[in-house]
């Protein structure tokens, strides 16, 4: 059965193509008299007519949708920041419309973020927000920038500007250290994330600054996960109990590591903290829960997933307008586990 037009449900009405096309454009229909655009919207209901969004965008420029790109979707703290970002457009569509995101995940592998950022270009959506970047993205990061509004947040990337916004994570391995070092901690170890990942590398700068400052010894170093999961950190633990310098405490870059790193302690009967103190990172609802409650970092989720969604409405409103990246710190939670 044909797809039925606008010009010809305005002739069943008796009203012109352009109040049919405002009087089913939400952005729109408030223009239309109350009878006329609830007649028009009934009438369109019962003969299945639906808006060709495409065409719309082709129309306008806008295709009012964003994509979002995030390495994983099974970790809290992304799904977190990317629903206060969806809360902040949707809070503020007055400007910019209603906006749809698009969401995908790249597994933090290259060659799929690269695939996936052509993908969204595409389909010509308005910005693009990376949780994902790595070092290894920059040139397709670029690419697509060039095409579209690029934003970053929760990772940055070295070498380039993006708009971004922003976990200050070298404070936060550093508050980390500080509080291990105040706790009597004199030999300490930390998990690191992949450090590909400026959010890891940054973690494990601030940490191990302030163990230098504090006389703290790092033993083992060098443990990198693959993976920041709990499958990862698993195997870590071996590590550090064949440590020459066996350490007291450790510093896990993110809560998932955490987690692994006590079960696997669970596994050989050791006590969290009494033989291994533990602090994570992001601050899960899981770690609040824990039979030895989790210390970690509380991850600004709020402020970076707002900043974010600002970025987004100024530049989709203005590409070429003004922008401020901003970097908000975290701050420590003491629970049992250190």
């Amino acid at each position: 059965m044909p797809r039925l037009s606008m010009v010809e449900l305005g002739r069943r009405l008796g009203v012109d193509r352009s109040t049919v096309s405002r009087a089913l454009n939400p952005e729109k229909a408030h223009l239309v008299a109350v009878e006329t655009r609830e007649r028009i919207q009934k009438e369109a209901a019962f003969a299945g007519y639906t808006l060709d969004v495409t065409a719309q965008a082709l129309r306008r420029g806008r295709s009012q949708t964003i994509g979002i790109l995030v390495p994983d979707l099974a970790n809290e703290t992304f799904i977190n920041v990317i629903r206060q970002i969806v809360r902040g457009i949707a809070s503020n569509g007055d400007k910019i419309g209603s906006i749809t995101p698009l969401i995908a995940e790249c597994l933090d592998k290259p060659d799929e973020t690269r695939r996936l950022l052509r993908t969204f270009r595409l389909r010509r959506v308005d910005a693009i927000v990376a949780l994902s970047a790595t070092e290894l993205d920059l040139d397709a990061l670029r690419e697509a920038a060039a095409d579209v509004p690029v934003i970053l947040a929760i990772r940055s990337v070295a070498g380039a500007v993006f708009p971004s916004a922003l976990c200050d994570d070298e404070f936060g391995g550093a508050i980390v250290a500080e509080y291990l070092a105040s706790r009597g901690h004199r030999v300490v170890a930390q998990i690191r994330g992949p450090l590909a990942s400026a959010t890891f590398k940054n973690r494990s700068l601030g940490f191990s600054r302030v163990c230098g400052l504090r006389g703290l010894t790092e033993s083992p170093l060098g443990i990198e996960a693959r993976r920041p999961t709990t499958a990862d950190a698993k195997e870590a633990l071996s590590v550090i109990l064949a440590a020459p310098e066996r350490p007291t405490a450790v510093f896990a870059h993110n809560d998932a590591l955490a987690v692994g790193l006590m079960e696997a302690m669970r596994e050989r009967s050791l006590d969290c903290p009494g033989d291994l103190a533990i602090v994570g990172f992001n601050n899960i609802e899981l770690g609040g829960v824990l039979a030895t409650p989790l210390t970690t970092v509380d991850y600004p989720v709020r402020e970076v997933g707002d900043h974010a969604a600002h970025l987004l409405r100024t530049l989709i409103a203005d590409p070429g307008g003004p922008w401020e990246s901003k970097t908000f710190k975290p701050a420590l939670i003491v629970r049992a586990s250190a």
